[in-house]
């Protein structure tokens, strides 16, 4: 079986597929405003025709490579902003202002088939004559879901992004990484590991232990509380990670769990850059000051993850003058390393 380490790829060769679909952004970040965009080393330019459908080209204007996203969105046409060469939403030129009649075919850009499903816009960046064969995008039920309040972020680190999904598959850093912020400290032995043909899950049970102060806040009681809290994550594809806790009152077995959903979404700029779409959602301490709180504290976390994955990717990046001991993995990393067996074999498909 094919695999790679992580530390050399992320100096070397490509270890994204471009055959997959990708999180380009959020619904609510596309409009009638030109957006411009950067992902899997393609510039793309997003917009919403006025049917409300959003649409997907390449952000490079065939004339002399300005982008099109500085220009302007005239109905369904992107008018490049350098010397006004006019685009259809399918990428076809309509119109050159310098030059009369019809434009010649090979003056078009290519456009992207995209799909919005809940929160996320998808994209497809890979060989169009596969696409048939390609999974579709994972879903998230629960962010759509009228019962969970959601709030999203979005983050641009300077790492490859496998480094993040294996950061949120082992979440033994914690009581490290996080110590001050969640203080969450019983994450302290690896999780039971589940193995699918294309997914990875971990699961780990927490029996009457000590609510963080983070948690009990939101569910209403004092820290320290003993509770029951189980947690899973799933690696979903290359894209996309969920992570799963539901919270259960011990004294309150008949009760159905309280329930905290989180979507990690990497997509690749290039191999040592990634836009990080978080989505959160939960069923409890919905009101807007509580949301409000959880996504402070998820910004701050988030962001002393940041500065971890950006400090190995420096480091990673660099050639030792003296002979590297390399990587070493230990149990916690179970669930990363299937995950990077199964992104070697959604890059054997494609190669």
């Amino acid at each position: 079986m094919a695999t790679f380490n992580v530390a050399e790829s992320i100096q070397e060769a490509r270890n994204y597929p471009y055959n997959c679909w990708w999180v380009a952004a959020f619904g609510s970040e596309v409009g009638r405003l030109l957006l411009g965009r950067w992902m899997l080393d393609t510039p793309v330019v997003l917009f919403r025709r006025e049917d409300g459908t959003v649409a997907a080209l390449e952000d490079r204007c065939p004339h002399r490579q300005a982008p099109l996203s500085n220009g302007q969105l005239k109905g369904d046409i992107v008018e490049c902003g350098y010397h006004g060469f006019c685009f259809g939403a399918d990428g076809s030129c309509v119109r050159i202002p310098s030059m009369d009649g019809t434009p010649p075919p090979n003056y078009s850009v290519k456009h992207f088939p995209v799909k919005e499903i809940g929160p996320l816009v998808w994209i497809y960046l890979g060989d169009p004559s596969v696409i048939d064969t390609v999974a579709p995008p994972p879903e998230l039920p629960w962010a759509e879901d009228s019962s969970f309040a959601i709030r999203t972020g979005l983050m641009e680190i300077s790492a490859n992004y496998m480094l993040l999904k294996e950061n949120v598959l082992d979440l033994t850093h914690f009581g490290y990484v996080h110590a001050s912020t969640f203080e969450i400290s019983d994450w302290s032995t690896p999780p039971d590991v589940i193995v699918g043909d294309e997914t990875v899950q971990y699961s780990k049970h927490f029996i009457n232990s000590p609510l963080a102060p983070g948690y009990a806040m939101s569910l209403g009681v004092p820290p320290g509380t003993p509770w029951n809290r189980e947690h899973r994550g799933t690696f979903l594809s290359p894209a996309l990670q969920e992570g799963c806790t539901d919270f259960q009152n011990p004294s309150k077995p008949e009760e159905s769990p309280a329930r905290f959903r989180v979507a990690h979404a990497t997509t690749p700029i290039d191999q040592t850059h990634m836009l990080y779409f978080w989505v959160v959602g939960r069923d409890f301490a919905k009101v807007p000051e509580a949301m409000d709180h959880l996504v402070h504290a998820i910004r701050e976390g988030f962001d002393e993850d940041r500065v971890v994955l950006e400090a190995v990717q420096a480091q990673a990046s660099r050639r030792p003058r003296r002979v590297s001991a390399g990587e070493r993995s230990v149990k916690a990393d179970a669930a990363g390393i299937q995950a990077r067996r199964i992104v070697a074999r959604w890059m054997e498909r494609e190669e």
